[in-house]
């Protein structure tokens, strides 16, 4: 098939790239390198077309020959950065993605988020959204991503679906926070400086190995499903924010106290979740899609890129 992916020099869309490439699919995309990097498709010879899809037509002089286009690029949950920046970029770079897909014929699977789940206790694809408070800066995200859903259902034209992704890291994630509590807490430890924990720390998440995430969305890939939605997640080791912290830190310093400090969420108000816990039934029976990697076994791996990483960057 031949594939187009954007945000495809990033963490998630590089893995994708490259393994489809593997599987023999002609893949290319677009990447405006903010976050992402050239380096990351392994100097394989994809594609790659440098702009950023908020921008009006991204896609002139682009082929519009694909079968299937794979929406990755997105701007983060803004805890540090510009909550105006993510919801504009994001619903703009949404309606340039599905304009490109109507001008070239092609299916759609848009990466979308667990944070569309909101305040939600019950993470079933057909639960409700339940969306903070705007004044929290936190829900450009979420908002910005179920907007994009609810643009692909009020659209009667190509193929589609939906993959809400539930906390993946692994080689490759940014080194900040962009990339969730692994990569910031993985940078700590490696300089012995106490891991940071927002909040109590007692807050739950469930997190999943780039490889199990790559796996899932090939599946939905190559399934006949259209119009549907899917959690693709890790549910079997739920872990305190405190505990991964702690996990991270003895596999790094396995003979040093575990190191730690309290910190405000932010210098603006911060809504935070509490639990999340993917439920991936549907995934499970439509799709085949199970999980493999371990928590332990994926921090390992995660640990020994980040350390040769900063180690070649000189950040420890």
């Amino acid at each position: 098939m031949k594939i187009f992916i954007t945000g495809i020099a990033g963490f998630i869309g590089s893995h994708l790239a490259l393994a489809l490439h593997k599987k023999g699919h002609k893949v290319s995309g677009v990447d405006d390198l903010s976050a992402g990097k050239l380096s990351n498709l392994d100097g394989e010879k994809i594609k790659v077309y440098k702009k950023n899809i908020a921008n009006a037509n991204y896609f002139e002089n682009i082929s519009n020959d694909f079968d299937i286009i794979i929406h990755c690029a997105s701007r983060k949950i803004p805890r540090y950065g510009n909550p105006e920046i993510t919801i504009m970029e994001n619903t703009l770079g949404m309606i340039n993605v599905v304009a490109h897909a109507k001008k070239s014929g092609a299916r759609i699977i848009f990466l979308s988020t667990s944070d569309i789940y909101g305040r939600q206790s019950s993470f079933k694809e057909t639960d409700n959204s339940i969306i903070g408070n705007p004044i929290y800066s936190r829900w450009t995200y979420a908002i910005s991503k179920r907007w994009g859903e609810q643009l692909l259902y009020s659209n009667k034209f190509n193929k589609f679906n939906i993959i809400r992704l539930f906390g993946t890291y692994g080689p490759k994630h940014a080194l900040s926070w962009t990339a969730g509590p692994h990569s910031v807490f993985i940078s700590q430890a490696l300089k012995k400086e106490p891991i940071t924990l927002h909040g109590d720390g007692l807050q739950t998440r469930c997190f999943q190995y780039i490889e199990d995430t790559i796996d899932g969305i090939i599946k939905v890939l190559e399934s006949d499903c259209d119009r549907e939605i899917f959690n693709i997640g890790n549910p079997y080791e739920e872990i305190t924010i405190h505990d991964l912290g702690k996990m991270i830190w003895h596999e790094i310093n396995p003979d040093i106290s575990y190191k730690k400090d309290y910190i405000k969420s932010s210098d603006k108000p911060y809504q935070e979740i509490y639990n999340r816990l993917p439920n991936i039934n549907k995934a499970k029976k439509l799709l085949g899609f199970e999980p493999k990697v371990s928590l332990a076994e994926g921090i390992k791996r995660t640990v020994e890129w980040q350390r040769k990483e900063e180690v070649e960057n000189g950040i420890v």
